[in-house]
Parts: structure tokens; C-alpha cells; sequence
């Protein structure tokens, strides 16, 4: 039995026993203690204890006290008298559950209250994400997020008007923090990666981008936790924006850096090296020059030619790509171009393969690639001289491998060093390494006292023309 019950019960043997004990001087009012024997049950049991208050009071005063006494003959002043039990039972209890509706909603706001102003607390610490290192600043972020919450992990994804993309940053990745991803559903795509019952998420809206933030392995499912879920997801959004704002910045500095650079070259560095080529030519131009020196000034001179044109190529590599198709065309014909321009230019035979003959790449792939062949020929030329150089790609399986082999001095070291070699001694040339390394590709250098071959090999999306 309930201890509200029991308490119902004992109450009235109370009331029952004073009753018996007073009831010479009582006669007249035998109902006075019982009043407190149904209130009572009623205030802190409701109203199950207060009717069964009301019940044995009544039996108990009909059997004990009212005449003739130890006998159950219930009359109408019983009736009556439980009817009047009764409404008191029921006001009673109705009033002690409003009291204890009014305290717990009291209660619960407060608790609401002290976990907000807690929220709060911690969103005031929010992190100031401003740097050089984006990725590194999304990850403090969504670390720093998941704290608030309370929960094992934060994942976001956003999108913005001005990029086709989905960006997706996890900080439980070992590989890569922040992946881009085609248009898809996110919440799918993060489904795929964790539990779907154990997330809670909140989307969120800015002046740039638009998306949702995830919370794995929180450690209760409360409307507190969703009132902190959307208070952290708003300040993600924000932060989020700042980074976005600052990195558009960032990169509008950077091109301003870039073209100012291009012109300082093109109206600076790059007439002089004319002015001094057609000085050259004037000199060498002298009929009373010996031919020794007349060609040493015209070796010097196109020598000097030639780096005006890596010059150029420098020059139109920092000036920002204009609008241009996803494929350009077939890569051979340029490539067949530029290798006879060069061979013309270093009087030594150049020869190019390319497989599939029709093989068309990506613009910004394309236009690597032939400065990576152009950079590793011309170094082939200054520093090994060789009496020839081969050229040949290969697209193969979404991968395009590029060689160039010549039969010269070779490179100051002996074997063959694949990329992560080549990258802990800095062997090989650097910048030709880094070209590959922003293609998410691989170089090999093979040197022997014969000759040496560079190869690196690239994705690419192949698309015949």
C-alpha cells in the first residue's frame, strides 16, 4: 500500500482516538477532529488518500461515536455528513495539486533560467577565429562548440550563393578536417558517419552561407539541450561568416598582390632585359667584331631571351585566370608548340608523345601541366645539357603521367627518389615539386651519370575531345 494511503488511514485512527479521548466535552461537534484527518491525506496525497480520508472518517464516526454507537446504521445526517467530506476532500485536493503545479513550473523556470544564463556563459567565452589558418580555426570552433553543448562532437555543414559546393568540416577526421562535396543532402551525409538517433542538430542562416550543425553524443536529450543546441548553432553561423567575409579578403589581397607584382615585372624587369637583348644586338650588329665574340654576344642574347619568356609565363601565372570552358581542348597541339619553340631556342631536338592523341584535361589541369613540362625541360636544358629531351603523357585511370627524360649530366645525386624522399632531402627542383603537390600529385626523379627522368603523375578527369 501507497504512504499515501497509509497516511490516509493513520490520520483517521488519529482523529478516531482523539476523538474518544475528548469526546465528553465534545459531545455536540463529534465531526471536529475528522476535518484534519481528511485534510490532511487530501493536501500532500490528492485525491485518491483524501476519499478514502472521507470514507473511513464517515464509517468510523457511525460505528464510534454517533448514536446508537457500534453499530453501522447509516442515517441521513451520515449521508450528509459525508457529502460535506467530501467537497472538502475535493477542494482540498484540488487546490494542494494547483500548489504544486504553480511550484514545479516555478521550479522549471528557474532551472530553465540557471541553464540558460549557463549557456550563455559559456557562448560569451567564444572563441575569436580570425587567422591565416582556416581549416585550424573551423576545427577550435566546432571543438570548442561541442563543449558548450555537452556533447562527444560538433559537425557543420554549410553552403554559400556564390559556390556550387557542400563544405563539410569534422574535427574527428584524421585525414581532412573540412571536405567539399557536390550538392547533397546533408544530413544524409553526416547520417553516414555517425548514429542518427544519437544527433541532435539546429540549422542556421547568415548574410553569406546557410546550414546545420550537428552534436554527436550528447549527454541528454532535453528541451535544455535544444535551446543550447540552437543558442551554439547561431554563434557557429556567425563565426562561420567572419571566417568566410575574412578569407574573401584574404584572397582579394592576395590578387591585388599579384597583379600589382605582373605589372612592377612586365613595366620594369622585363623591358630592361629588351632593352638590354636589343643592345646586344646592336653590338653584335658591328662588322669589325670577331665571330668568336659576335657568337658569345648572340648566345648571351638568346639566352636572355629565353628568360624573358619563362618571364612572360611567370608574368600571365600571377595575373587571375579569366573565364574560361572546363575543358580546353586537346593538350598535344600546344604542347607541340611550345616543345619547338624550345628546341629552337636551345638548338636540341625535342620530342613529344602523348597517349591518347585527342587527350583533353581540365583548364586549370592543362594549364599546370604545360608549365610543369615546360619548367622541367628548360631545367634539363640549363643544367644537364643534354643532346636531346623526350616528352610523353599517359592517361590512364583518371591519372595523366607525365615524363621528361633526357640523356644529360643527371641531377647531383644517383637512384631514383620517389615524392617523400625527395620532399625529406629536398632533392629535385622545388618549385616543379610544389606545382605537382598543389595537384594533389606525386614526382619521381631517376638520375643516373647517363641521363635523368622526371615523372610525376596527377588525377585528372579525362575527357576526349
Amino acid at each position: 500500500m501507497s504512504h499515501r494511503y497509509l497516511t490516509a488511514i493513520v490520520a483517521v485512527a488519529g482523529a478516531s482516538i482523539g476523538t474518544a479521548l475528548i469526546y465528553p466535552w465534545i459531545e455536540p461537534s463529534i465531526s471536529l477532529l475528522f476535518f484534519p484527518a481528511v485534510v490532511i491525506p487530501a493536501m500532500y496525497g490528492g485525491y485518491g488518500p483524501a476519499m478514502l480520508a472521507t470514507i473511513l472518517s464517515t464509517l468510523s464516526l457511525a460505528y464510534w461515536f454517533v448514536p446508537p454507537r457500534y453499530s453501522l446504521d447509516v442515517g441521513i445526517d451520515d449521508a450528509v455528513r459525508l457529502a460535506v467530506f467530501v467537497v472538502v476532500a475535493v477542494s482540498t485536493a484540488w487546490l494542494s495539486s494547483a500548489r504544486r503545479r504553480a511550484e514545479t513550473a516555478q521550479q522549471r523556470s528557474v532551472h530553465d533560467l540557471e541553464s540558460a544564463i549557463a549557456t550563455l556563459r559559456k557562448v560569451s567565452g567564444w572563441p575569436v577565429l580570425i587567422g591565416a589558418n582556416t581549416t585550424a580555426s573551423i576545427e577550435q570552433l566546432l571543438r570548442h562548440a561541442a563543449n558548450v553543448v555537452g556533447s562527444q562532437n560538433a559537425v557543420v555543414g554549410w553552403e554559400s550563393d556564390d559556390e556550387p559546393w557542400l563544405y563539410v568540416a569534422d574535427p574527428l577526421r584524421s585525414d581532412e578536417v573540412v571536405t567539399k562535396h557536390a550538392p547533397s543532402d546533408l544530413e544524409a551525409l553526416v547520417a553516414g558517419r555517425y548514429d542518427p538517433e544519437a544527433l541532435v542538430s539546429a540549422a542556421f542562416h547568415t548574410e553569406h552561407l546557410s546550414g546545420r550543425v550537428f552534436f554527436a553524443g550528447a549527454e541528454t536529450s532535453t528541451p535544455d539541450l535544444f535551446a543550447a543546441v540552437e543558442v551554439v548553432a547561431r554563434e557557429v553561423g556567425n563565426s562561420l561568416d567572419q571566417l568566410y567575409v575574412a578569407e574573401r579578403l584574404r584572397e582579394l589581397a592576395v590578387r591585388e598582390d599579384r597583379l600589382r607584382l605582373s605589372r612592377d615585372l612586365h613595366d620594369g624587369v622585363l623591358q630592361a632585359l629588351t632593352g638590354i637583348r636589343l643592345e646586344l644586338q646592336a653590338i653584335a650588329a658591328d662588322k669589325d667584331m670577331s665571330a668568336p665574340a659576335h657568337d658569345r654576344l648572340l648566345a648571351i642574347e638568346r639566352a636572355l631571351a629565353s628568360e624573358q619568356r619563362e618571364l612572360r609565363l611567370f608574368i600571365d601565372e600571377l595575373k587571375p585566370a579569366a573565364p574560361a570552358p572546363v575543358h580546353s581542348g586537346p593538350i598535344a597541339q600546344r604542347l607541340e608548340d611550345m616543345c619547338a619553340r624550345v628546341s629552337a631556342e636551345w638548338k636540341t631536338p625535342i620530342t613529344l608523345r602523348v597517349v591518347p592523341p585527342e587527350l583533353s584535361l581540365p583548364e586549370t589541369v592543362d594549364h599546370a601541366v604545360r608549365l610543369m613540362v615546360h619548367e622541367a625541360i628548360v631545367n634539363a636544358l640549363k643544367h644537364a645539357h643534354p643532346s636531346r629531351v623526350a616528352v610523353s603523357l599517359d592517361a590512364v585511370d583518371a591519372q595523366l603521367r607525365v615524363s621528361i627524360a633526357d640523356d644529360g649530366r643527371g641531377f647531383p645525386f644517383r637512384g631514383r627518389l620517389d615524392h617523400d624522399r625527395l620532399i625529406a632531402a629536398n632533392a629535385g627542383p622545388v618549385s616543379l615539386r610544389e606545382r605537382v603537390t598543389a595537384l594533389d600529385g606525386r614526382m619521381t626523379i631517376e638520375s643516373t651519370a647517363a641521363g635523368s627522368r622526371v615523372e610525376f603523375v596527377v588525377p585528372v578527369t579525362i575527357q576526349q575531345a
